[in-house]
């Protein structure tokens, strides 16, 4: 005989006895016990969740997970529904997300030098090691990348942090995902490749290797990850000499501790916000640098590329559209003031927007290549497999890379502030930058303060951006300086 579950035996002799001892009917006996033991079952497989997935990405049980940690096995468990269930039962998830349960996890793209065997040096000047490789193996890719990423994962382990390669995990048969809570993973970057400098320096004594390093996902409100971060790229700085050029970016996501999607009005908050602020943003990409309009890597702009932007440039915005139907109270006090038709076209069309699938499908591009945006929603639009793989977060991509600690971390702590603000529905800080930048919105142009030059107004706009998030002045005034240095006298090069 089939042997009954505890807790499906406890709901059909509670049926049992309840409805058979009033009635007697043992047929309605039985489709009750059906039904509360099919509840049981959902309730069950809804308490354990992948880091940073929705059900549907939640991975089967296997042999290998004997290899991982007790957390790690224990996040593998989640029932699996199809993508249009997931999101019909959206709101089944957590009404409100809570700024405590946010998380963070970060993207670094660089270059790692190999010294060949009996070659010179090119940078003797340079007292950090160099890894080296046989002359035997200099044409092969896979032993460089093999070496170069273990030699990264062990420093990140000697500095304290868990660490594998993607070569370890396929060895294991296992998948990263598997790793988001607990570890490093050193892979390759595909968009990477050396650049004329670097090809200037090696003198084909160097093998350049491209590699990503990815972190665990992390608490973002925690001062421990700031540290933890910080120690990292100080120990990798110290040992290896990395470079990054610009191919290279670093790439911030942000999501829930518990790996479920943000809640809808977050993520409307969140696109409202982004569409806002992106020309204030994007203003810390260097205009000279030959991947300004991302020719070597996927993230354009969300006001040129994305759904929505067609939608607003398609529509007739002459007449204004009223705000009465917007159920957050901070965006309509938002649009009652100075806005353009064709940003309040916008920010009504994302408040229209009935799910999370169709936020994330109209705030990216319709094909491949802007896909993933600067700001990229593809997650939760569910486009592609690599969205259905991906964890649920908004990343931010427009940060160019840099082997500079202290950028990453200052661009890690924007990043974390936005989606604070946006999570809570009665900050202030939301709507006050949104207003001012919305009403702004022009001034790159024409609202100079007298002598100012363009590149010390996109400054100061960025400044006040910070400002008005409440973001410590030592955070964002690295940024600022490399807005007004980048941007003086691009103009007539970018024609910006």
């Amino acid at each position: 005989m089939k042997s009954i579950p505890r807790h499906e035996g406890r709901w059909r002799s509670f049926i049992s006895f309840f409805v058979g001892k009033q009635s007697g009917y043992s047929s309605l006996c039985v489709v009750l016990a059906s039904l509360f033991e099919a509840a049981a079952r959902t309730l069950l497989s809804h308490t354990n969740m992948a880091p940073f997935l929705g059900d549907r990405e939640a991975s089967d049980i296997s042999t290998e997970s004997s290899l991982l940690p007790l957390k790690l096995r224990q996040g593998r468990l989640g029932n699996q529904t199809t993508p249009k269930t997931k999101m019909a039962n959206e709101a089944q998830l957590c009404e409100d997300d809570q700024v405590e349960n946010l998380a963070v996890a970060i993207e670094l793209k660089f270059l790692l030098p190999l010294l060949v065997d009996g070659e010179a040096d090119p940078e003797e000047q340079d007292s950090r090691p160099v890894q080296r490789i046989s002359r035997d193996a200099r044409n092969d890719e896979d032993a460089c990348r093999k070496q170069a990423y273990e030699a990264v994962a062990k420093t990140i382990r000697q500095a304290g942090s868990g660490a594998t390669t993607i070569q370890s995990i396929s060895a294991q048969n296992l998948t990263e995902r598997q790793f988001w809570e607990s570890a490093w993973i050193v892979k390759k970057a595909n968009s990477v490749e050396p650049g004329p400098e670097e090809k200037k320096i090696s003198s084909n004594r160097y093998v350049w290797v491209p590699l990503e390093i990815s972190s665990p996902k992390m608490p973002a409100q925690d001062a421990d990850t700031h540290h933890h971060i910080k120690r990292v790229l100080t120990a990798l700085n110290f040992n290896h000499r990395l470079r990054a050029n610009f191919t290279c970016e670093v790439h911030v996501h942000l999501g829930r501790i518990d790996g479920r999607s943000f809640a809808l009005p977050t993520l409307k908050r969140l696109g409202s916000f982004l569409w806002a602020a992106e020309p204030t943003l994007r203003s810390i990409r260097d205009p000279r640098s030959p991947n300004y309009n991302n020719v070597y890597t996927w993230g354009s702009e969300l006001r040129r590329y994305s759904r929505l932007a067609e939608k607003v440039s398609e529509s007739n915005t002459s007449l204004p559209r009223p705000a009465d139907d917007i159920e957050d109270a901070g965006v309509r006090r938002i649009l009652c003031g100075q806005v353009m038709p064709q940003d309040r076209r916008a920010l009504h069309e994302i408040w229209q927007a009935k799910t999370s699938l169709d936020l994330g499908r109209l705030l990216s591009g319709p094909g491949k290549q802007y896909r993933r945006l600067g700001f990229n929603f593809s997650a939760f639009g569910l486009e592609d497999e690599r969205a259905h793989r991906s964890p649920r977060t908004i990343e931010f991509r427009m940060m160019e890379g840099t082997v500079q600690h202290d950028l990453i971390l200052n661009w890690v702590i924007i990043c974390s502030r936005i989606c604070e603000v946006a999570m809570l529905r009665s900050d202030e800080r939301f709507s006050g930058a949104v207003s001012r930048l919305l009403q702004g919105m022009g001034e790159h142009s024409t609202g100079r303060a007298r002598g100012e030059t363009l590149a010390q107004h996109r400054g100061r706009t960025l400044r006040e951006l910070m400002q008005d998030l409440e973001i410590p002045a030592p955070v964002f005034e690295g940024f600022e300086n490399k807005v007004i240095r980048e941007h003086e006298g691009a103009i007539g090069v970018t024609g910006l």
